[in-house]
């Protein structure tokens, strides 16, 4: 091959690339030239951008966990389906704080000895890496400031939950009321507690810190058990989205904070709709969540239709009264988060 076959082969390669790059600027104008036209026909832009984010998100969406698999946690004791057991519907927020210590071994015990077997627990990473299942203003009780992250795991051990319970430990006459002491324990703790017991835990994570992050996949990594008896509950689809990356078969829901409690959301129901919108259509079905706890205050049958249609259970928070639980078991057939399971209509009854 002589040198006028290599530059004329070279000479024709810059042509190709030539055209091809003229295509594709031809094509990026289009798209442009096609959106003005649509937004001087009247598309707010903002619709258009909500448009391009949707197919955009596509290409990135995960997988959910099928529905079957997300039920068989729910009812992993071998409990009948909803809403034949009544013992389906509600969800131990902190293992039913209000009946005993908030998030303690003894309140677990306890919720399995009344036959219910979902619970809500806060989860927490401390100064050393470790993650604890603790909620802060129990460690405020203890008059320990600040976030979990300011304090080590040998501090945290020394905390007893169940002597700031009004039912717990009375240090000061040195006897016990309705609970033993009871210390702080670790995520791994709280797995091989697992083990023994026919439970399914909602692990609420407040922390959505990288270090939390590589905690997480450690602990899911390094105990298979996590994902078959663990549901990850944050505000962070970020979190949600990295970690089934990762890992396929977690199951993932959001934890949605009162949108009331955003001033810009105040000004119109269409941004609020739109919010709305954008976290039920984009974000549940491209981080591939399986559920999703509401507020009671912002929930009504609409709502939990729309959620359904995209595939996702709502649970709503923080149901206490008898009433409000009938009302939820019997119109809106939605699990609920409580605090109590004393309040339980079922058992009013038979008192």
């Amino acid at each position: 091959m002589n040198i006028f076959t290599i530059f004329w082969l070279l000479l024709k390669m810059f042509y190709q690339l030539l055209c091809s790059s003229f295509s594709l600027l031809t094509f990026i104008f289009n798209v442009f030239w096609l959106t003005c036209n649509l937004a001087s026909a009247g598309i707010p832009w903002v619709l258009v951008c909500l448009l391009i984010v949707c197919v955009a998100s596509k290409f990135v969406k995960l997988k959910s966990p099928d529905d079957k698999q997300f039920l068989r946690l729910l009812t992993i004791a071998g409990q009948g389906l909803y809403p034949e057991d009544l013992s389906f519907w509600p969800i131990a927020h902190r293992g039913a704080g209000y009946d005993a210590p908030e998030n303690s071994k003894a309140a677990l015990k306890k919720c399995i000895t009344r036959g219910y077997r979902n619970v809500l627990l806060d989860g927490g990473l401390t100064s050393c890496g470790e993650i604890v299942i603790v909620n802060r203003l129990t460690l405020e009780k203890a008059n320990l400031s600040g976030s979990i992250a300011l304090h080590t795991l040998e501090s945290l051990k020394k905390v007893n939950i169940a002597e700031l319970h009004p039912m717990g430990y009375e240090k000061k006459k040195r006897h016990n009321k309705h609970f033993e002491p009871e210390y702080v324990y670790t995520l791994k703790e709280l797995l091989d507690f697992l083990e023994e017991q026919r439970l399914t835990v909602f692990l609420l994570i407040s922390d959505n810190s990288s270090l939390m992050l590589q905690s997480l996949k450690k602990s899911i990594k390094e105990n298979p058990l996590f994902t078959q008896r663990i549901v990850l509950i944050t505000k962070s689809p970020i979190t949600i989205y990295q970690l089934r990356k990762l890992f396929p078969e977690l199951i993932c829901g959001l934890w949605t904070e009162k949108s009331l409690s955003l001033a810009l959301l105040k000004t119109s129901t269409l941004i609020t709709s739109i919010y709305g919108a954008f976290f039920r259509n984009i974000i549940a079905p491209v981080i591939g969540i399986s559920v999703v706890f509401v507020s009671k205050e912002e929930f009504n049958l609409h709502i939990a239709e729309l959620w359904r249609n995209v595939g996702v259970r709502p649970i709503v928070y923080n149901v206490n009264s008898p009433n409000e639980k009938r009302y939820f078991q019997k119109t809106m057939k939605t699990q609920y988060l409580t605090d109590s399971l004393r309040s339980e209509p079922h058992l009013l009854m038979k008192a």
